[in-house]
């Protein structure tokens, strides 16, 4: 994050009104969205308009970040291959076109995923052997960007399927594994050592969702049965009735009841639907040894469809709402499926991933273009293989709305927020929505307020008052374009701190006698953010200012300080040099004045001790007295009786900082002396009052 200060020229009416302070809560770079929070479908990119970052949702999954939908897939072959070369890559196909390709060895399933936060897309390929299952193969995740080179790897059994959630909660993505060996999906929790294992005996597919609506994610496995291993611990399970022998799972909101319902290809000649929340309930549609399964509105009828891919059988689409209507399109023996919009057209298409087992000759997966799926392009894999679907949604509700929510800011103080102002990309289709929540306790608690949705340029209300502010973003896909965030900036007041620091030239002690010399001044910024201030030099001869300049610090980091030379100036032996920072909004005014007394014996202080100086001392016809102002200020002067009532008024108005001395003969306002008795001498200041006793006698 970052914070700016700025200063807002007032309106100009009859009269120039002050210029009024104010600081910016601005994010705007990969670093400053990073720390806030967001699961597998959101990541804080390193691109972006308006900065170098943004936030965005991985549906559009532009892996080169060339701004259309890339395309991966998975190629599998086994051990004894004539042409194991390309067999043991991921192909990523940019536009229908080759782009690259990634080591994997006997590829199963892929996630694309900014695994690390760092605004780039990584790939996770599992690796499936399936000619012996000895023991553990291991799947890699490859650090984005191309090409490629910063590896992990996770053991696992003949992997297949992977998902990605943060389900501890940590502010890290977790990776789920399914194995089709072994009778175990592995979780690996990022950050940690741990691994957890759940059971399952051929373990095809995984899909993470908050099944029960209890905040937490939880993890669906499909093998020889569908289990639903709730979190956050995943020691409590449910395994649905009458179903088996499954091959891959998609979890989605079919019947639109908001509950989530399951949905299964499997083996055998028929898949599944298991509606939510009890799935008991469960509709069989004809398959024939099907291998995976997508759903999206592929009409744009706004009802859900199913494609199965069948290795046994072309590929086929159920269309919703009661799945009766059924389409085939011609597959080779597919295994996966992907559902986007690989050609720009805004419009959904479908991949099925063709495979063919121990083929010595180059095999094609199929691209059925939408809207109609009546044309299709080919692209060359080598044995594509199950598991290359993402499934639709956030990986909790699985509804197209994915939330990101800021770090915490800290003002520092209890402020009235300004304006908020922000950025976002909004293709036609998708949504966003910006809001905000505000609190005086540094963790969000009942005590915070409610969030309240504003739009580019309001005002926050007086009521959302507080020292802590936090803001949301809501984004909403259609699947074919996402929104993206570029930019928040948040105003409130400024309250600074500067000060005088340092006269570095002259030294006040060098100045021995009358000489023009280069006043250079040292200032620094207190405060917590930026500010530009004016200073002020005065140089005071027995009340006269001989010497009178103006300076602005121009941009003063929080804490740094800046030197200004103010160029020749010809002083004295025993004159006064004032150096004031005339800023309207500090917070301590106390040490905003820095004095020194120039000559052999100097004496250089800053106000908090001297700025109080108000003398009143016996003199040949009266009294004496002697003042000083840290700052240009009104003032009134004058001597009072015991009473209270004003005898005297000797000063009153606009006074210019520095010393100042006069006299009073002893005499009232109609130029009668006063009688004896006890008066006082008080100086009124805008900031408090001083007051000094005499005592008058015949």
């Amino acid at each position: 994050m970052k914070v700016f200060s700025i200063l807002i020229p007032g309106l100009i009416l009859i009269a120039v009104l002050p210029l009024a302070a104010a600081n910016w809560w601005v994010e705007t770079t990969q670093e400053d969205f990073v720390d806030g929070f967001y699961n597998a479908t959101l990541y804080a990119a390193d691109t972006g308009i308006a900065g170098d970052g943004a936030v965005q949702m991985i549906h559009y999954r532009d892996i080169d970040k060339d701004g259309s939908l890339d395309l991966l897939i998975s190629n599998n072959r086994s051990r004894d291959t004539l042409d194991p070369g390309p067999a043991y890559h991921a192909y990523h196909y940019d536009k229908l076109t080759f782009a690259d390709s990634i080591f994997s060895y006997n590829g199963s399933g892929n996630l694309i995923v900014d695994y690390d936060n760092d605004g780039n897309l990584d790939v996770v390929l599992s690796a499936f052997d399936d000619s012996t299952g000895a023991g553990d193969l291991y799947s890699h995740l490859y650090y984005g960007p191309a090409p490629w080179t910063d590896v992990d790897s996770f053991p696992t059994r003949c992997g297949m399927a992977v998902s990605a959630a943060d389900l501890d909660k940590d502010g890290y993505l977790d990776l789920v594994f399914s194995n089709l060996v072994g009778g175990y999906a592995y979780i690996y929790y990022q950050g940690t050592a741990q691994r957890d294992s759940l059971a399952c005996g051929w373990n095809f597919g995984n899909a993470i969702a908050d099944m029960n609506k209890d905040g937490d994610p939880d993890i669906v496995l499909a093998g020889l049965q569908a289990i639903i291993y709730y979190g956050p611990d995943f020691t409590s399970n449910e395994t649905i009735a009458d179903i088996d022998s499954l091959t891959d799972v998609t979890v989605v909101d079919l019947d639109g009841d908001e509950t989530l319902d399951l949905v299964f290809s499997a083996w055998g000649d028929s898949s599944y639907i298991a509606y939510g929340p009890d799935y008991t309930t469960v509709l069989g549609l004809l398959t024939a040894e099907s291998r995976g399964v997508s759903v999206a509105d592929l009409n744009r009828d706004d009802e859900l469809d199913i494609v199965f891919s069948n290795l046994a059988l072309p590929g086929s689409i159920y269309c919703g709402p009661d799945y009766a209507t059924t389409r085939i399109l011609m597959t080779h023996s597919a295994m996966g499926n992907v559902i986007g919009d690989f050609d720009g057209n805004r419009t959904l298409d479908i991949c099925f991933c063709n495979w063919l087992e121990d083929s010595t000759f180059d095999t094609y997966s199929y691209i059925y273009l939408g809207p109609d799926f009546t044309a299709y392009d080919s692209l060359l894999t080598h044995g594509a293989h199950i598991s290359t679907t993402t499934d639709a949604g956030n990986p909790y509700d699985r509804s197209g709305d994915e939330i990101y929510v800021s770090s915490i800011y800290d003002a520092g103080d209890t402020v009235e927020w300004g304006s908020v102002f922000y950025t976002a990309v909004v293709p036609f289709g998708s949504g966003f929505i910006l809001e905000v929540q505000t609190g005086n306790v540094p963790d969000p608690a009942p005590s915070w307020s409610e969030w309240l949705q504003v739009a580019d340029g309001d005002t926050l209300p007086d009521s959302l008052a507080s020292r802590y502010i936090r803001y949301r973003g809501i984004f909403t896909t259609d699947f074919l374009q996402a929104p993206r965030l570029e930019e928040v900036t948040i105003s409130y007041p400024s309250e600074g701190d500067v000060a005088p620091e340092n006269i570095i030239s002259p030294l006040p002690e060098d100045v021995t006698r009358c000489d023009t010399r280069t006043l250079i001044v040292q200032v620094r910024n207190l405060g917590t953010a930026a500010e530009t201030f004016p200073v002020h030099c005065l140089l005071d001869s027995l009340g006269v200012n001989r010497f009178d300049k103006i300076l602005m610090a121009e941009d003063v980091a929080p804490g740094d300080s800046a030197i200004l030379i103010f160029g020749g100036m010809y002083c004295c032996p025993g004159e006064t040099l004032w150096v004031i920072t005339e800023f309207a909004e500090d917070v301590v005014p106390e040490n905003d004045t820095l004095f020194a007394h120039l000559g052999p014996v100097a004496i250089q202080e800053r106000t908090d001790r001297y700025e109080l100086e108000f003398e009143v001392s016996p003199a040949s016809q009266g009294f004496r007295i002697d003042y000083s102002l840290p700052a240009n200020e009104r003032i009134t002067l004058a001597v009072y009786d015991v009473t209270g009532r004003t005898v005297k008024v000797l000063d009153e108005g606009m006074q210019r900082a520095g010393r100042h001395r006069l006299a009073w003969d002893g005499r009232d306002e109609k130029g009668q002396l006063v009688s004896a008795g006890i008066y006082f001498v008080r100086l009124e200041r805008q900031t408090k009052t001083l007051s000094r006793k005499i005592v008058i006698v015949d």
